[in-house]
């Protein structure tokens, strides 16, 4: 059958050129061109949807009209390019490739943590060793790498350590945080010391920087860490009686913000806009107060302000806030 169909499709098709040589057409001659052009256009459309793999034949109607329309539309041409389709397509196929994945080599941890940055491991690969390896050695190794991580990456892996069976790491991961909980307590009480001497703007903001960062790396929780941002709003008022800079009201937003009091957030923020921040350092803790007063108008105000850069959480932030319509 499939060989019928290509002679009657040569023959309809070569008798429907063979009426193009006179330059005159009647009408007659019109209806017989278009009768034989028709007719070799079904035959090879019924050609072509044979050779048709079978999960390309359905719907029937809509894969024939496909072919139809090019063929009809396009005399000789349509033909030829979805022949020479179907012949590449058909018995000239892309290579396939039946192997789907490639070994690699298993890494491991290098001997000496300071070695952590010049390799493949960063934070997210730590949190999956202390996290699923079962080898307590190399979960050990792990959180004794995370030290050299920054403390913003660090802590939260190192409470994710405090819940492992085994000891040695348990007890590493408390010593590690232990350490930079004592460092920061230092820290401030040395300035404290230095603030009670020589009370000063610069000073009473170093001191509420320390409460900050306790709460902000989250080694305080509960009624400690309200007690931190207390202390750290009670200096950064002082700092602002001495002197009023834009990052102590900068500061002072954020930890308004942080005690669930966005009224009192805004005006300190605003005055470190007015103080010479730049709108994008801002705009992100004014777009939380507004949202968490439900004010959504301006949360799309002030989140246009945040930087387009792909890649970046406050750039998916934008992006998700401008493309909504409230």
């Amino acid at each position: 059958m499939k060989i019928w169909l290509i002679i009657q499709t040569l023959l309809f098709e070569s008798s429907s050129i063979y009426l193009l040589r006179d330059s005159q057409f009647s009408w007659v001659e019109w209806i017989e061109y278009i009768t034989l052009h028709g007719l070799a256009a079904a035959s090879f459309t019924i050609l072509c949807w044979l050779f048709l793999p079978v999960q390309f034949k359905r719907p029937v109607i809509s894969a024939m009209a496909f072919i139809f329309i090019i063929v009809i539309c396009m005399p000789v041409v349509g033909m030829l390019g979805l022949a020479t389709t179907f012949i590449i397509g058909l018995y000239l196929p892309k290579p396939q490739h039946n192997k789907v994945w490639c070994s690699a080599e298993e890494l491991t941890l290098p001997n000496s943590p300071s070695e952590i940055n010049n390799l493949h491991y960063g934070a997210g690969a730590l949190r999956e060793i202390i996290s699923f390896n079962s080898s307590a050695d190399q979960r050990q190794q792990a959180v004794n790498a995370i030290r050299y991580l920054p403390e913003k990456e660090g802590v939260p892996l190192l409470k994710i350590a405090l819940n492992d069976l085994t000891d040695d790491v348990r007890l590493l991961a408390y010593s590690s945080l232990e350490k930079i909980e004592f460092r920061l307590n230092e820290t401030l009480d040395i300035h404290q010391k230095q603030y009670a001497v020589t009370p000063s703007a610069k000073k009473a903001h170093q001191i509420a920087q320390n409460y900050w960062e306790l709460c902000y790396l989250g080694l305080a929780d509960g009624p400690l860490k309200s007690h931190y941002l207390k202390q750290a709003r009670e200096y950064l008022l002082k700092a602002n009686k001495l002197d009023d800079l834009a990052k102590v009201n900068l500061l002072l937003g954020r930890i308004f913000l942080a005690e669930n009091d966005p009224l009192n957030a805004v005006k300190p923020l605003e005055k470190a806009l007015e103080a010479g921040l730049m709108m994008k350092q801002v705009a992100p803790y004014l777009a939380e107060s507004a949202f968490m007063m439900n004010d959504y108008k301006k949360v799309r105000h002030y989140i246009a302000y945040l930087p387009e850069q792909q890649g970046g959480t406050l750039s998916e932030m934008r992006e998700f806030w401008l493309a909504k319509k409230y």
